[in-house]
């Protein structure tokens, strides 16, 4: 289990979901009407923070594991 968290908690793999989700997260703004967003454009957005989130974790989770 800690070889599985070391692995994704590595610095390429933290940067790599932080940037994808915040491509995902422009890409759903910009695909987004003025007046409402569309369905498409809103499921970009939702997957762009959950993936800006897992990395989030994932570097709080890299930090607490540091010290071993």
């Amino acid at each position: 289990m800690l070889e599985f968290l070391a692995l994704i908690t590595q610095r390429p793999v933290v940067i790599a979901l932080a940037i994808t989700g915040a491509l995902l997260v422009t890409a759903g703004s910009y695909m987004a009407k003025p007046d409402e967003p569309t369905k498409a454009s809103r499921s970009l957005t939702v997957v762009g923070y959950v993936l800006t989130v897992l990395s989030v974790v994932f570097f709080i989770i890299a930090g607490f594991m540091s010290d071993q």
